[in-house]
């Protein structure tokens, strides 16, 4: 009778082991390595071609790695960091100091990793005469001074719009304002209406995807200025300068709290290759990559 008590206890212990060693494994990141293993990464929607384009190129290098890319609005992402929900997150900001005081108050400490810049490019339809804008006329209008312009903006929780409105000092939107969901619907709308003007992420027109190739084709970029005589196009020089007034640095945070591939992916959007991608794209990288210059002597005799 003993030995069957014992028999018993024995299946019941090994399975409780079992069970607990199965759900180890499900919830475990010791798989989980700078180059391989799973992560998403929340994307502002406004920075999601550059992400896309770095992303790619990781996978290909490192194809134990998958990275699931998700955009959404800033405010949204913002939120889900500061619930925790989130661990990774591409911005064209850094938390507050309060919202960083937050998350050090339960022990959650991140590492922000700035990579790039980009600029918000304001664009009219193509058959539109305007070719400049000063940055006076766009806080004006942001203001509501000018109701013959209409601005059209990805969402209402968009870093651009946040963005525009911290810069003119604007606390409330003006009815001239319209917000839709995406970069994609505000270059749409453009394209199809002469008297409004859109604010996008400058990577969504350097990069365009096949759906919008045919689009950007009845739009054009305004060159915007101090003054009209000063306005400049968001070039890459001009961001990189910043003589372009519109430029904004781009920030991926990553609050995991461990080694994973937040971290790898961090270190490889700053690292020479992810660098040259930045380059290549036409946006400003954070350091310009090393070009190697290879002297070939010739064996021809004279």
């Amino acid at each position: 009778m003993k030995s069957k008590i014992n028999i018993i206890i024995s299946i019941f212990v090994f399975t409780i082991l079992v069970f607990f060693s199965c759900k180890k494994s499900e919830n475990s990141t010791e798989d989980e390595s700078y180059v391989k293993g799973k992560a998403e990464i929340y994307v502002d929607e406004s920075l999601l071609p550059i992400v896309e384009d770095q992303e790619m190129v990781f996978e290909s290098k490192y194809q134990k790695a998958d990275i699931r890319l998700i955009p959404k609005s800033d405010s949204d992402i913002v939120n889900l960091v500061l619930q925790r929900k989130i661990d990774i997150a591409v911005l064209s900001h850094e938390l507050t100091k309060s919202q960083e005081d937050k998350l050090k108050a339960i022990d959650v400490i991140g590492k922000n990793t700035p990579f790039c810049s980009d600029a918000i490019a304001l664009v009219v339809n193509q058959k539109s005469s305007k070719t400049a804008i000063t940055v006076s006329e766009v806080f004006d209008i942001l203001k509501g001074k000018n109701s013959e312009v209409q601005f059209v903006f990805d969402n209402q929780n968009s870093s651009t719009l946040s963005y525009l409105m911290n810069k003119a000092n604007v606390k409330s939107l003006s009815k001239n304002i319209t917000a839709l969901k995406n970069n994609l619907e505000v270059i749409k709308f453009v394209s199809e209406n002469n008297n409004s003007i859109g604010f996008v992420g400058v990577n969504w027109l350097l990069n365009p995807s096949i759906e919008l190739e045919s689009t950007i084709k009845n739009v054009k970029v305004l060159a915007v200025g101090e003054s009209i005589q000063k306005a400049v196009k968001p070039t890459q020089s001009y961001i990189e300068t910043k003589e372009y007034p519109f430029t904004r640095k781009i920030y991926l945070l990553n609050y995991q709290g461990r080694t994973g591939l937040g971290m790898g992916f961090a270190s490889f959007v700053k690292s020479e290759v992810g660098q040259r991608i930045i380059l290549k794209s036409g946006l400003a990288p954070v350091k310009i990559p090393t070009r190697e210059i290879r002297i070939v002597k010739s064996n021809k005799k004279k």
